[in-house]
């Protein structure tokens, strides 16, 4: 029997020198509905002070502490353990420290969870509406699905505007949930294990849920619980040189272990025979150097290159 998400939620901020912005995203976790809620700040061997700032700040919230960048799968990973073992959680909060949450956010999960099970299955994992930080009646995400296309992933809504979705109220169920929020039971955890930590960073969110599902679990968005996105600040934002690479590079990882003979085929043909198309669209909207990172990552997937944290490292300098 699968715990409701109100019984007891511990919300895991990973953060890897995120200085300001993880501030901040603790501080309005704070401020949101949380009763039954237990932060804890999980750190990636940060050296820009971030973690002793929160510790003075916010003295409240537990700190966990990793010599080395392990990545989003894991640092996570390390952290879900302690949440699930030691603090007893029944639902974890995956949280990027880059999100600020909604007031109500905590108690919308729980409620969509509920919602969705009274039409029977077990929900394994479930994830908000996510707008953008600097246009919040923007969507970036509400939930995403798998398949054939420009992209191995797509996000629901990306891009639409709040007043011109309709079904705002309508738990549905996903092929994932961003890992920038991303709430998962403990049933969930205890059956599929920990995050694939070849993935490093990007894809883990969309393998993890997909193996959710494979074992039997629903995988859900709830559109009225809300986060806002300030998108990948680490290593650059949402059409950055370094989110695009790496995402590429792991596309291909995904695919080696997920992939159907369409998926290759719609990898190859829409993501390198289609990308001169896709850069002549990149030099008009002026994101040619995420164009160019997203084709060296696809042919370095190809060749066997695999993201760790000195490529993370290398283009988070170049943001600084």
């Amino acid at each position: 029997m699968n715990g409701r998400p109100s019984d007891r939620i511990v919300a895991i901020v990973l953060n890897w020198n995120g200085g300001e912005d993880t501030l901040t995203c603790l501080q309005s976790i704070c401020a949101a509905d949380q009763t039954n809620v237990q932060i804890l700040l999980a750190d990636n061997g940060s050296v820009d002070g971030s973690v002793e700032r929160a510790k003075k700040e916010i003295p409240e919230i537990e700190v966990l502490t990793f010599e080395t960048n392990h990545g989003y799968a894991g640092g996570n990973n390390r952290a879900l353990q302690h949440a699930f073992g030691e603090l007893k959680a029944d639902w974890v909060c995956l949280l990027n420290n880059d999100v600020l949450v909604g007031p109500e956010l905590f108690a919308r999960l729980a409620e969509g969870v509920v919602e969705a099970e009274k039409s029977g299955g077990v929900v394994g994992a479930a994830g908000p509406c996510i707008s953008y930080l600097d246009e919040r009646r923007r969507v970036w995400a509400c939930g995403g699905s798998i398949g054939g296309g420009i992209n191995v992933t797509r996000l629901r809504w990306h891009e639409r505007a709040l007043e011109k979705v309709k079904d705002l109220t309508q738990v549905t169920d996903v092929d994932y949930v961003p890992g920038a929020c991303l709430l998962l039971s403990r049933a969930g955890w205890e059956k599929t294990g920990p995050l694939d930590e070849d993935f490093f960073c990007y894809m883990e969110d969309v393998d993890y849920c997909l193996r959710l599902r494979d074992a039997g679990f629903r995988v859900v968005a709830v559109p009225s619980a809300r986060v806002a996105h300030g998108l990948s600040l680490s290593t650059g934002g949402g059409y950055s040189a370094g989110r695009k690479y790496m995402t590429a590079v792991n596309s291909v990882h995904f695919l080696r272990k997920h992939g159907t003979p369409f998926g290759w085929f719609a990898f190859l043909f829409f993501d390198l025979l289609l990308w001169p198309l896709a850069f002549l669209q990149a030099l008009f909207t002026g994101r040619v150097r995420g164009a160019l990172a997203k084709l060296r990552g696809a042919f370095a997937g190809l060749l066997g290159v695999r993201v760790d944290a000195s490529v993370a490292a290398r283009f988070a300098r170049r943001t600084e």
